[in-house]
């Protein structure tokens, strides 16, 4: 393997460029606020590409042995991948002292939000669709709570399971 790449990297500017598409629209739609004050930040992405290809070179060398580098992964495993690395290193934070009890929830787990929403992005980008993945929102609270639990406690995040949880999803809520 490559020390600086990997197959998915092509991915990696339109993945920023959603970062901080997702960065604006809590800033300017759902805190409203002005180009001077910037309450939802972002740590450098950098950080979590490095991230990526690590935990991508642990889980193969693991997984696939000595055939680390001649074995391609499927799409949920990828996602999972970036979902974990995303989840390390956290790069949205809110920069507020006290906030405020009626804080949307996404403002509460920023990184897990957009952890979920970069997940649809990956499937329907896969399955080339622009349908909606329609989910149950009982099962997106407890997603959302699993991926918060991974957050808190990366050692109990599991690309294998959680693979198996993004093709489920994929599988039952993605719109024909």
């Amino acid at each position: 393997m490559n020390k600086n790449s990997f197959n998915s990297d092509i991915w990696w500017p339109d993945i920023e460029k959603f970062a901080c598409l997702f960065m604006d629209f809590i800033n300017n739609k759902v805190l409203k606020v002005d180009d001077k004050q910037k309450f939802l930040n972002m740590k450098s992405l950098e950080l979590v590409k490095e991230a990526y290809f690590k935990n991508l070179y642990v889980f193969k060398k693991r997984f696939y042995g000595k055939d680390a580098s001649k074995k391609r992964l499927d799409r949920h495993k990828i996602a999972a991948l970036y979902i974990k690395s995303f989840l390390e290193i956290s790069p949205f934070y809110l920069d507020i002292r006290k906030p405020d009890k009626n804080l949307l929830k996404v403002l509460k787990f920023p990184n897990e939000y957009f952890s979920v929403e970069l997940m649809k992005l990956i499937l329907l980008g896969w399955n080339k669709t622009d349908n909606k993945i329609f989910t149950d929102k009982n099962e997106k609270k407890w997603f959302l709570v699993l991926i918060n639990h991974f957050r808190l406690d990366l050692d109990t995040l599991d690309i294998l399971s959680l693979a198996q949880i993004i093709y489920y999803i994929e599988k039952n809520y993605l719109a024909n």
